[in-house]
């Protein structure tokens, strides 16, 4: 049960409150507004809701949350939401909020309207209820594969993903084949080959004997014994998703009413594994900052611990560089929020693409940024952030031409003599060497000495 509390109660609040309330699985338990009479406090209170008529920041630093709608547009409150969320709860803004839950809902409607039309197929309507029931990837893969294997009466399936940008199918699920064919997780789909085929069409494919089919040429399949195939598609709006397998060992006849329910069963998986990746944005949306859209300190804080982990275990580099805009709060008293939100994003696309891949940037907080760095010593993290902080003076982000500077903290691990060094740790001593280059004058990068 995900606990929710909604901070803005005008037309914005009342249509996500309207849209959580349709969802068991959200528990809400706030809606906060400084107006009585706003629209999401009249449905909370016919929803029997806690309401608040108060600024809610004190709130939030009592309760229990997991996640906080801001619905307010109020720089203020977003400031002080940065603030005080660090390990307690996530925040969605409400421009994103209404586009995730337009999806879900639109999802869900279509999956009710499908459990409606599933009353003459009781294997289909057990399919159904098993994937609505299914929370995990795992769960709704295994679901598909067994519904496809029921309704076709086969001993085997399996259930591979595409990715249109790589043209690639992956293995996600098999039942009834042996660990070999798993090992073939990844392949590709070539030209005018029998996978691009399936792909292109709407309809199943049946193969009632692969003896018939001299040219049909799968290694892996013809290794595993497999002599009777039905490849189904799964073709969303936006084009195909995957492919569901069953398989037989022997060869096989099919009724000629098998193609339907197969075309019913493809439905359903489509929408299962839509809803699947509709949740994977929400779980993006939870560890991702709103406004820059990089990792939030609540992600940053569970990756750090990790690194430092494996760092420590494996004798590896491990580093850390922390800093802020200087005299940002003259730049939101000269400029306004606005232009300080733009620098703020600016900073973030510029400083996003001159890192590694495997970098982590993350906004630390207000206008401070961390970045963790694996398998990098100190002159490398030094040098990076010399880098950065090179590339700052570069842009121009402010109406008149003025340009805007940044402070650099840089730390490794191995230059931390306490011991075990927790993840507060590191960033403390990141943040000691942030708080010299301030001191020394700003626009400049400072090393942790312990």
């Amino acid at each position: 049960m995900v606990k929710v509390f909604i901070i803005g109660a005008g037309e914005g609040g009342k249509a996500v409150l309207g849209r959580l309330l349709q969802f068991d699985w959200f528990q809400i338990v706030g809606v906060a507004d400084l107006n009585p009479e706003a629209p999401a406090i009249q449905l909370a209170r016919d929803a029997q809701l806690p309401i608040f008529i108060e600024d809610p920041i004190p709130l939030l630093q009592t309760m229990t949350i997991d996640l906080v709608f801001d619905l307010t547009e109020n720089p203020r409150i977003s400031r002080q939401l940065v603030q005080i969320s660090e390990n307690n709860f996530d925040v969605a803004t409400g421009e994103v909020a209404h586009v995730l839950w337009d999806v879900i809902r639109e999802l869900e409607e279509r999956e009710n309207r499908l459990k409606q039309k599933l009353g003459e197929n009781q294997i289909l309507l057990d399919t159904s209820l098993v994937l609505s029931r299914s929370e995990t990837p795992d769960e709704i893969f295994e679901a598909i594969v067994s519904g496809g294997m029921r309704i076709t009466g086969m001993p085997a399936g399996s259930l591979s993903v595409y990715d249109k940008q790589k043209k690639q199918l992956f293995l996600v699920a098999t039942k009834g084949l042996s660990s070999e064919f798993y090992k073939n997780a990844v392949y590709p789909v070539r030209t005018g080959g029998l996978t691009e085929h399936i792909l292109a069409n709407k309809d199943p494919l049946l193969i009632p004997d692969l003896a018939d089919f001299p040219s049909f040429n799968n290694p892996v399949v013809l290794k595993e014994g497999i002599r009777s195939l039905i490849a189904i598609p799964l073709i969303a709006e936006k084009g195909p998703i995957g492919i569901l397998y069953s398989d037989d060992f022997e060869p096989k006849q099919f009724p000629p009413t098998l193609t339907n329910s197969l075309k019913m069963l493809s439905t359903q998986a489509v929408i299962a594994i839509q809803k699947q990746q509709a949740f994977e944005k929400i779980k993006d949306l939870s560890i991702r900052d709103p406004l820059t859209g990089l990792y939030n300190r609540r992600y940053l804080n569970k990756v750090l611990a990790s690194e430092i982990g494996r760092a420590s275990r494996l004798k590896h580099p491990l580093s850390l560089s922390l800093f802020d805009i200087d005299n940002f709060k003259q730049v939101n008293d000269r400029y306004g929020h606005v232009t300080g939100d733009h620098v703020l994003k600016g900073l973030s696309e510029c400083f996003e693409s001159m890192l590694r891949p495997y970098d982590i940037l993350s906004r630390f907080g207000g206008e401070e940024f961390l970045i963790l760095m694996s398998e990098t010593g100190k002159e490398e993290a030094i040098a990076s952030a010399e880098r950065l902080r090179k590339a700052v003076s570069g842009l121009s982000l402010l109406p008149d031409g003025e340009r805007v500077t940044c402070s650099f903290g840089v730390c490794t691990l191995w230059d931390i003599k306490k011991t075990p060094t927790t993840p507060k740790t590191f960033i403390d001593c990141a943040d000691k060497a942030l708080y010299q280059a301030k001191h020394e004058g700003r626009n400049r990068v400072c090393l942790y000495t312990d």
